[in-house]
């Protein structure tokens, strides 16, 4: 006999969980748009705007992804706020929350975020920006493990072979678990006025602490994760900027390498600037960009949108569908105040 959808459902919902339990062991979840969750991808960063006016900003992201498969899509949501100060400080902090399907296998991070510029912006002996940066806050972690189906339930009485009802002889002593998080990270940025071209890298490595994560009282500690990016702003013209990058992440055998480029032609007379990008993420997915930057480089909101066509081998059970993903950089000015304090 046929299983009722419902068991297939989640027999299908705990293979998947499965592995994205053993791919989370190795490797934090990622974002298609990881330049606009700036500081979880460097602290450095934090409230470092470099050549631009800006008194504050907060920065939202939202993914979605899995939508073709028979279960509850994956989501992951960020915002952030940053704000720099006294033209060496930055401060700020973010909130990321990551639901892994029907499971509810939920990962939620809160960190407060500060960085320092080593350099002064605008030193003609040194036409670069280095910085620094450092986070600690606190990760949640919870499940619902009566959600899941055991080998223990397999039955060849039942239909579907699973019966739900059966104990699952599993001892998970807790279902919620509170851990604390450290990172940090340095990053370098050129700004040399009079070149088309100008440079920027960062170096970051999150988890420093090592928190446990293990629900059963094991001691499963979470793997280092190390971030590498870089690339290049390069005006073309007064209308055209490229900006090439590239991402690489090691997290315990974990490898993800992420390369692309996102262009903007500046409307003549308008304050709007559209967008287009291309990206790979090396035997995953390639990424589409569509955005919309509001303003002038001195300060400006950014709206993107962009979507993920899956090339793994899990293109077979999603036809190609990956993720969708939307974020904003809103940049603000505080009435009263100038951008003197950059």
């Amino acid at each position: 006999m046929k299983p009722t959808k419902p068991i297939l459902y989640r027999a299908i919902n705990t293979l998947l969980l499965s592995c994205t339990v053993f791919i989370l062991h190795a490797q934090d979840f990622h974002l298609s748009q990881y330049e606009v969750a700036s500081q979880y991808m460097n602290p450095a960063l934090t409230g470092m705007y470099f050549d631009e006016k800006v008194n504050y900003k907060i920065n939202a992201d939202f993914r979605e992804q899995w939508r073709a498969l028979p279960s509850k899509p994956y989501t992951t949501g960020y915002i952030a706020y940053d704000m720099p100060y006294q033209k060496q400080w930055g401060f700020g902090g973010y909130i990321i929350n990551d639901q892994a399907g029907t499971e509810n296998v939920n990962t939620l991070s809160v960190l407060m975020s500060a960085a320092y510029k080593i350099t002064t912006n605008g030193n003609s002996s040194a036409p670069y920006d280095l910085t620094v940066g450092v986070q600690m806050g606190l990760l949640q972690k919870s499940t619902h493990p009566a959600d899941y189906l055991y080998d223990n339930q397999y039955s060849t009485t039942a239909l579907g072979g699973f019966d739900p009802n059966l104990p699952s002889g599993e001892n998970i002593s807790k279902t919620a678990i509170f851990r604390y998080d450290a990172n940090t990270g340095i990053y370098y940025r050129s700004h040399n006025k009079q070149k088309k071209v100008n440079y920027y890298g960062g170096f970051s490595i999150f988890h420093i602490t090592k928190p446990n994560q293990s629900f059963i009282g094991q001691n499963d500690r979470t793997p280092m994760r190390f971030v590498w990016n870089g690339g290049a702003y390069i005006d073309v013209n007064r209308q055209v900027m490229i900006n090439p990058n590239a991402l690489f992440m090691l997290q315990a055998n974990a490898i993800e390498l992420n390369i692309g480029a996102m262009g903007y032609y500046r409307i003549e007379n308008t304050e709007y600037s559209p967008g287009f990008g291309l990206a790979y993420r090396y035997e995953d997915a390639i990424i589409i960009n569509i955005g919309l930057k509001q303003g002038t480089n001195l300060c400006s909101n950014i709206y993107r949108i962009s979507y993920d066509i899956n090339t793994s081998p899990l293109r077979n059970y999603s036809g190609g569908r990956g993720a969708i993903e939307f974020s904003v950089i809103y940049s603000g000015k505080r009435k009263g105040r100038t951008s003197s304090l950059l």
